[in-house]
């Protein structure tokens, strides 16, 4: 579909990183909210037979947030492709997509790690 015509997206260049990297916003700023936990304590709670598992939640380990904030988030956004959208943008003279862009990804992420954090602290905190 896209293969066959790369440029039908054109306009779109871009833009599909703005909305990985506000969705990494979302997922890290849950993440960062997510209660946090010592695990040996908390594997010595037993649970009831026939309990749902997840009644026993009572949040991450410190080990558990690092990996999912900076191993599964960190290489989920791209900072890197947006740096250079950015300065490609700005070479060819598009200044304004340029601009609109940033201040998508940056306020967009803002937002988005802010309604993660607050969801998951209405839910778990």
């Amino acid at each position: 579909f896209i293969a066959t015509d790369p440029n039908r997206f054109g306009k779109l260049t871009g833009w599909h990183t703005a909305g990985i990297n506000v969705a990494g916003s979302f997922l890290l700023g849950g993440i960062s909210a997510a209660p946090t936990v010592d695990v040996s304590k908390v594997n010595g709670f037993p649970t009831p037979n026939g309990a749902n598992p997840l009644q026993r939640f009572q949040g991450l380990s410190p080990r558990t947030k690092l990996m999912m904030g900076v191993g599964f988030c960190g290489s989920f956004t791209t900072f890197s492709t947006f740096s250079v959208d950015v300065v490609g943008w700005i070479s060819e003279g598009k200044t304004a997509r340029a601009l609109s862009y940033v201040a998508t990804n940056n306020i967009g992420g803002f937002v988005a790690a802010g309604v993660g954090m607050a969801l998951v602290k209405r839910f778990f905190g």
